[in-house]
């Protein structure tokens, strides 16, 4: 049986690592591709020439905004998010604020609770899920693409300042600082959702005017440019537009061209680019590596053992005899009769 232990040995290696392939695959995976629960970041977004209603004058302005937000997962939450709801779950608090002066008081902000699936990015309505204190039912993305993002997928995004999800469309893949990223786009239609008390006299009225209702209108055109091995977005651009309106006449609330500043972008990719390399590998490249060298040996394996098996069955056949009779002599068996050769004997 030594004949056939280098076989299985060939046979057995082949197995093993078609074996590591698939754990790479189906395993490691899935253990790799989810969400952390300690995640704690910061993004800006600037525009340098953004129009606005200033609150300070209480008339329209122009300049400078940046809004930051933070993001602080929450692990303990996530936990418990987990375990009531059998999903495994993310809890991020987002802290957002806007900024049109640089003093201490923001033009606008915000606190919100997310809950997500940390395998999908998809909100998921329980636990605690909340903006500005009060609960609120999510759908769509929240804060980043699925693991291993689409290039069709049906994927819609979260408008917090309307409370709804619209869907986002992929554009085509772009080169951003030696990653290949997916490029998505968003449009939220003009969308009325909040009434703000202003002096009359904005829309028309007299100085002496009293204070009236305006509708405040609102709509985006979002860009991300998503890193499809994480679904992290790298770089983001808002296009945003909001108006007061109020018998007939309108006044800019908020005009901005908003983008990641460059310090996020940068900070971004350099978190996530050699992340996304490695889980690229672990999703793809090692599962199909390992798995063409893991069959190719246990095909090698099991030729080599048909070859020496073959071999061993020609070693076990005895010599050739020729049974036929002799050309000179005929028949020589010990119980075959002698006949006389006459040529030989010339009779």
């Amino acid at each position: 049986m030594r004949k056939y232990l280098l076989p299985a040995i060939i046979m057995g290696v082949g197995a093993f690592i078609l074996t590591m392939g698939l754990l790479f695959r189906f395993y490691a995976y899935p253990k790799l591709a989810v969400v952390p629960n300690d995640q704690n970041t910061t993004q800006i977004v600037q525009d340098p020439n953004a129009k606005f209603f200033g609150a300070d004058n209480v008339r329209p302005a122009e300049g400078e905004l940046t809004t930051t937000a933070r993001i602080i997962g929450d692990p303990q939450a996530a936990e418990a998010a987990s375990e009531e709801s059998g999903r495994d779950l993310a809890v991020w608090n987002s802290g957002q604020i806007s900024d049109n002066n640089g003093d201490n008081i923001p033009m606008d902000g915000s606190t919100e609770v997310y809950v997500f699936d940390r395998h999908t990015g998809e909100a998921v309505n329980c636990c605690g899920e909340s903006k500005n204190g009060e609960e609120v039912k999510r759908d769509g993305l929240l804060v980043k693409f699925p693991f291993d993002t689409q290039k069709d997928g049906s994927y819609s995004w979260w408008d917090s300042t309307v409370g709804k999800s619209f869907p986002v469309q992929f554009e085509g893949e772009e080169d951003l600082q030696g990653m290949n990223v997916y490029k998505f786009t968003q449009e939220v239609p003009e969308t009325k959702y909040a009434t703000r008390e202003l002096p009359g006299n904005l829309f028309g009225g007299s100085d002496s005017s009293g204070a009236v209702n305006a509708d405040r209108y609102y709509s985006n055109k979002r860009t991300f440019w998503v890193d499809p091995v994480t679904g992290v977005v790298i770089d983001r651009v808002e296009e945003q537009n909001q108006e007061f309106r109020h018998n007939g006449k309108s006044l800019t609330a908020l005009e901005t061209t908003s983008k990641f500043t460059k310090e996020t972008v940068d900070k971004n990719v350099e978190d996530y680019k050699s992340k996304s390399s490695l889980l690229d590998m672990v999703h793809s490249t090692f599962p199909i590596v390992f798995a063409i060298l893991g069959v190719l040996l246990l095909l090698t394996g099991l030729l080599l053992s048909v070859l020496i098996g073959r071999r061993s069955r020609l070693d076990e056949q005895p010599a050739y005899v020729d049974r036929g009779p002799d050309p000179v002599f005929g028949n020589s068996g010990p119980d075959e009769t002698t006949v006389r050769r006459s040529d030989l004997h010339g009779n």
